[in-house]
């Protein structure tokens, strides 16, 4: 992202999943993605909930304009509420957010987070804006800290615990929309940090891009161009079987790696063969 400003593809991200109730009724709901975006998209937004042929437009158009991003976002964030009101199931109360962007889980999930202390990670910028646009409204969680990391310039693991992580007790850790941004020493470095602070019994939930699977060669390279020119280009693609071993070298042990093919039929009970991007939910090993 460029210095002084919020991530641009948080905000597209945002948009994105703004658009999911009401294109796809059984993707999660999230009211307060125009109100985070404030401005043109918010607004837009707005116009779309009350023109449901607009959002059908600007889903078709998005996902035509960056190979099938705009809906799998839409999913992403069912599949990871999902593994958040899963995790809450199991009597987990610590949600780490890396990179966190306007993810708005702590606002919108009401019984799953409401015995969850959320650790937002993001760069402060981002937070910054995020902060002002939400105002005063009520946490449906038990407590939010906003960790302001750089990640290039601060230690993670020291940032957390001086915002009362505590690495005694499980967590669930949600990495979503950042690894494909990251240098592969970057993310072993990440993965080598939440190794040595995680708990037994939590869990780190991790979107990827693959280096296949996608739609049009030409398209996806279009898109690569584009977020680099908003300042955050793709620097990472892996197929499922090398991130199972990126997980296991670094001391996690894979318990699902899902993509579309799943997610269609289990929440629209549609099908697909479009399987670019996906997530994989790992565990420390004993």
């Amino acid at each position: 992202m460029r210095p002084g400003q919020p991530s641009s593809t948080a905000q597209w991200v945002a948009f994105a999943r703004g658009l999911g109730p009401w294109h796809e009724p059984a993707l999660s709901d999230d009211p307060l993605a125009a109100t985070l975006l404030g401005g043109t998209l918010g607004a837009l937004l707005g116009v779309a909930a009350a023109v449901p042929p607009l959002t059908r437009a600007l889903v078709r158009f998005g996902d035509f304009a960056t190979g099938g991003r705009t809906r799998f976002m839409c999913y992403r964030t069912r599949v990871l509420d999902d593994a958040v009101r899963a995790a809450a199931a199991e009597g987990i109360d610590q949600l780490v957010i890396l990179g966190a962007g306007l993810d708005s889980r702590a606002w919108r999930l009401g019984s799953a987070v409401a015995g969850m202390t959320v650790f937002e990670v993001d760069h402060p910028d981002t937070q910054a804006l995020k902060r002002s646009r939400l105002g005063e409204r009520p946490l449906q969680a038990a407590d939010v800290h906003f960790v302001g990391v750089d990640f290039g310039v601060d230690s993670l693991e020291a940032n957390l615990l001086a915002a009362g992580f505590n690495p005694v007790r499980p967590a669930l850790v949600l990495w979503e929309g950042v690894v494909m941004y990251l240098h592969p020493a970057a993310i072993d470095a990440t993965l080598a940090t939440l190794r040595g602070l995680l708990a037994p019994g939590s869990a780190v939930a991790t979107s990827y891009s693959r280096s296949s699977g996608g739609r049009a060669t030409l398209l996806r390279r279009l898109v690569g161009l584009v977020v680099g020119a908003m300042g955050e280009p793709f620097r990472h693609h892996e197929e499922p079987a090398q991130m199972r071993v990126r997980m296991e070298r670094a001391g996690f042990r894979v318990r699902w790696d899902e993509g579309h093919p799943d997610w269609v039929p289990r929440y629209t009970g549609g099908a697909t063969t479009w399987d670019m991007q996906r997530i994989v939910l790992a565990e420390p090993q004993p």
